[in-house]
Formats: C-alpha cells, structure tokens, sequence
C-alpha cells in the first residue's frame, strides 16, 4: 500500500467552479452560480481526463427557496437549483484513474454550513439519477486522500475509479436544510462552495480494512447450485421435506459481483468476522416492546398509549458490536448490529442483537406497504425507527463520518402473479422477483435459487435503490451468508432458537385483497406480514483509510475500527 501511494504524483483532472451562494432576506433564499472555465484536459501515459460543463448565465438564481427537507431538497428540478457537469475519459493500456468530487467553502460565509446541504446523483442514460451519497451537510476531511490527490479541508461527496474510457453524467444539488430557523438572522446571509474534481493515476484504491479480510480469510470457491442449500447442507425436499447434504456444507469467504466491483461475503458458521465499532455516549432507552421514542410507540397501535415503559437497551460507554456481512465492491465494510456485547445472549431486548421490536409498515392492505418506502419517498415505519436509531445513537459522534451512504434495496421489480413465474397453488398471491430469485423451494427446485448483490430497477413508486446511513440487510444476503427459506440452518445471521426475528427490507409477495409481507430472518427465511412485530437489526456501511487499529475478528478479539 504505502509503496503505491509513492509510485504516482498527483495528477489533477480537473477543477469544476460553483460558487453557490445562498442570500437570506427576511425568509426568503436565493441561490447564484458562477462559472469559470468549464473544460480542462490532462495528457496522462495512456489516457485523457476532461471535465466539462455547459454554461449559459453567470448567475442561475433561486427566488423564493426556503429551508426545506431533504425529500424535497433531493429532486428538484427548477432551473437554478442544480448544476450539471460531466466527467469523461479516453484510456487505453492498463492506467488506472482513482478520482474524487469535492467541495470547498469560500471565504466570505456569513451562514454556517452545518445549515447548507449538498446532494449529488449521477444520471444514467434513460435520464433517472442514482444517488451517489447521503444528503450532507457541509463538513471537511481533516487528512488528506493520497490515492485521489484530493487535499485536506474539503468536504469529499464521491470517490471512484476508472479504468477504461467512460463518460459520466452528474447533478449535484445544494440547499439550505430544514433545520434552519431564519427568524432574527438578520438578512443578507450568503455561503459559497467550490465544487474540485482530483484524480490521481495509479492501482485502484483498497482500504487497508479489505487487504486485512482478504489476508485473514481464504477465498473458497462457489459450488454448483450452491444457493439451493443451506450453509449447513440442509435443503428441503418436497417430498419428504428437510433434509441435509454434507457436500455442501459451505463455510468461509466467497465472492460476487455488485454495483461497484467484486465484493467479498462471509458465508456459514464462520466465527472471525466481528467488529467493535461506536459506543453510547449516555443511556439508550426504547419504549414498550422495542420502539425507539415513545411518539413511534403509541402511534404504532391503540393499545400502546399508556403502556409504553421505557427499557434501557445500553449504557453510557456500552460499545457496540457487528459482524462483517461483506466487503462491498467499493471497498467498504457492510456490518449488520450485533449489540453490545461480541456474544450476545438474546435473553431480552438489552442483551439482544437488535435495537427494538416493530411493524415494517402499520397498513398491510397494499403491496406498496412491502415498500421500504412508498408514494414516490414517504418513509415505511420501520425505516423511520432504524433512522431514528442511527441519528441518536452514532449519527451526532464521531463515529458519524466513518459511516458512508452506503447501497440498499428494497427491489420491488417484478411483482406480478406467481403463476407468471411458474408458481402452481398459489392463486390469488402476487410475489416480487425476490420471489422468484430465492423462493424455489416452493417449486422443488426446478429453478436453483440465485440471490444477487445487484439492485434491479423498478418502475413501482415504493421500494427501488437507496443511499442511506443505515438500513436493514437484504433477503439476497441472507441467501448469500447461508440461510434458506424453509432450511433451519447454523449461519452467524441465524438467530436459532431465539424469539428475536428481524426484518429484512425485501419485498416478498401479497395476496389479492389481503396483506404485504417482507421477507424475514427466524431459524430459516420466511415472509412475515409487515404490521407483526419482528426485530430490528440494523446495517450500516464504514469506511477507513486507517485499516483496523486492532483484533483478528474473533469474538474474543474483534477487529476494532476506531
């Protein structure tokens, strides 16, 4: 590593311009830009960077914008509320190009950028925008990133890599956040960024974090129709029902393909993929069976109100547990919540894996409802208990900024009758393509299963592909890391005989007339009606150009990120 970050100076790409600045009078905001020379191309061993913009005014002007939320904040399209530019390459040969997109404060602010909010997307080719980071408000890297040249004291939005000549489209959006109180500031407020663009010619960048993984664990090969079993062998037999394989018995560190490249997953009864990652600053407390303020507990049902007793899930200084589900294609660590202890025993609430106990959604009479969101953006309920968790628990710590906006799923595609899919006995039930993809059983397997760490498009307004701090882990993972529906098994994701099931965010199926279900983790995968009561166990993605400061992933010694 240290000998490839010394191999290649620092070559820029390019410096895109935008001075955004936001004018505050009275409650009325107003936004500029200025744009400098928009094309700049750079001569590499094999290859050319260029970065352009198209440019019509100096000044593209917000009237009347007030603080707004990040739902509204993300998808405006008025003229003056976004800025568009393109990064392209023409590569050839083996070059490498590691770049970055960031953003630096000008001097002059008068408002605070813990106030201003940048977002950004890239647009794909039919026009829709995928989210390439979390809508965050302005904060700097204090070190900075040798393998993009990107200095210190900017506030990096995306990091990538090319190695082959692309042409990318991208959005970025800025507005002021809903937090913001404009009474009695005065007017005439003003905050202006300058949107860089570093890169920088060398090996593609692997954090420090996955060089470890990979040194610690033996890659093992994928078996033929591997994913028909249980990571302990087992598979279901319609005929005579569970039964078990020793063939296939699958353990250790396997590899896929996701958005971003190869990425590594941990598979079976495997034992050395913890982490320590985060603590409780004060004492944590949930309401009622597990929900994570008492406004979420007594709206949940009727007969809550009343009865929602607060239970302490931690204490002040209580670290917090994970266990390393993958390695994403980025480089990344995706970790799903393991509690406060390495080994937790699940005798309750506080000694659990999970944060509390709720519904996926309190309406079941819509397939929308399966949705993680719905209606083009409104928030399930039990993606506003996991948002609720992040931002009290590590989203104001410093923990917070190891933590990236990583990829999550609720695929919605493919719902249609299960008939269509070949699914005989089911009339009158609508499944999902997860569904399909993971719910052969139900057909003996005349088609293997065959997760995937890939999100597919979707044309419904629920569900879809998100950037979020945390979420909930995928049905397709639990199939990757070894669980079956209808298959007792031993992964590390099985909670055995404990009553502390948890959701995943994955749409399974719905009956005409009748209920949503999700798919959820028990002793086996299985589709839960989203108003039961399941646990919560959420997953976050953490980055760290540090590597792990300690621990060989065993329970007893787990990799500690500080």
């Amino acid at each position: 590593m240290k000998e490839k970050n010394k191999r290649k100076e620092i070559i820029v790409i390019g410096v895109l311009i935008l001075l955004m600045i936001v004018i505050i009078v009275g409650t009325s905001y107003a936004a500029f830009r200025y744009g400098g020379i928009g094309e700049v191309e750079n001569s590499i061993t094999s290859g050319a960077i260029t970065m352009s913009y198209e440019e019509t005014d100096n000044t593209i002007s917000l009237t009347g914008a007030l603080p707004t939320t990040d739902k509204t904040g993300t998808v405006r399209l008025t003229p003056g509320e976004y800025f568009d530019f393109n990064i392209s390459s023409t590569i050839t040969g083996s070059t490498n190009i590691n770049y970055e997109i960031s953003a630096k404060k000008e001097d002059g602010n008068t408002i605070s950028g813990d106030y201003i909010k940048l977002y950004l997307t890239k647009i794909n080719s039919d026009g829709s925008e995928e989210a390439l980071m979390v809508p965050e408000t302005y904060s700097e890297e204090t070190s900075a990133n040798n393998y993009t040249g990107r200095p210190s004291n900017e506030m990096s939005l995306y990091t990538s890599s090319m190695n082959s000549s692309e042409d990318n489209d991208y959005r970025l959006r800025m507005y002021v956040d809903e937090s913001y109180n404009p009474q009695g500031d005065g007017g005439g407020l003003t905050f202006t960024v300058k949107i860089n663009v570093y890169g920088k010619a060398g090996d593609k960048y692997v954090p420090e974090t996955t060089e470890k993984v990979l040194a610690d664990n033996e890659l093992q090969e994928e078996k033929e129709e591997m994913f028909n079993y249980a990571s302990n062998g087992g598979y279901l037999d319609m005929s005579s029902g569970p039964q078990n394989n020793p063939e296939y018995v699958t353990n250790g560190l396997y590899s896929a393909e996701d958005e971003d490249g190869t990425s590594y997953y941990f598979r079976g009864n495997v034992n050395n993929n913890y982490v320590q990652f985060g603590e409780y600053e004060s004492d944590y407390y949930v309401y009622g069976n597990g929900y994570q303020s008492l406004e979420s507990c007594e709206n949940a049902y009727p007969e809550n109100v009343g009865n929602c007793t607060q239970v302490k899930l931690a204490s002040a200084g209580d670290k917090m547990y994970w266990r390393i589900v993958r390695v994403n294609g980025d480089g990344s660590l995706r970790l799903i919540y393991n509690g406060t202890s390495a080994t937790p025993n699940n005798s309750d609430l506080a000694h659990s894996y999970v944060i509390g106990r709720t519904p996926y959604n309190l309406e079941r009479n819509n397939p929308k409802y399966a949705g993680y969101t719905y209606d083009n953006g409104v928030n399930s309920f039990i993606k506003k208990e996991v948002d609720t968790w992040y931002k009290n628990a590590l989203g104001n710590t410093v923990y917070d900024s190891k933590v990236v906006g990583g990829r999550f799923c609720s695929d919605s595609s493919g719902y249609k009758p299960a008939s269509e899919y070949g699914f005989s006995g089911m009339d009158g039930m609508n499944v999902f393509a997860s569904f399909d993809r993971l719910g052969q059983s139900a057909t003996g397997y005349q088609k293997e299963n065959s997760p995937s760490l890939k999100c597919p498009s979707t044309t419904e307004s629920y569900g879809g592909s998100y950037r979020l701090k945390a979420g909930l882990i995928t049905a397709d993972e639990l199939v990757f890391a070894g669980e079956n529906p209808g298959v007792e098994t031993d992964s590390y994701l099985n909670p055995g005989s404990s009553n502390m099931w948890y959701w995943s965010m994955s749409p399974a199926n719905f009956f005409d007339g009748g209920s949503a279900y999700v798919w959820y983790e028990h002793s086996s995968i299985n589709n839960g009606r989203v108003d039961n009561n399941y646990a919560v166990r959420p997953v976050i993605n953490v980055t760290t150009d540090n590597g792990f400061t300690s621990g060989d992933g065993t329970a007893s010694n787990p990799y500690i990120i500080s």
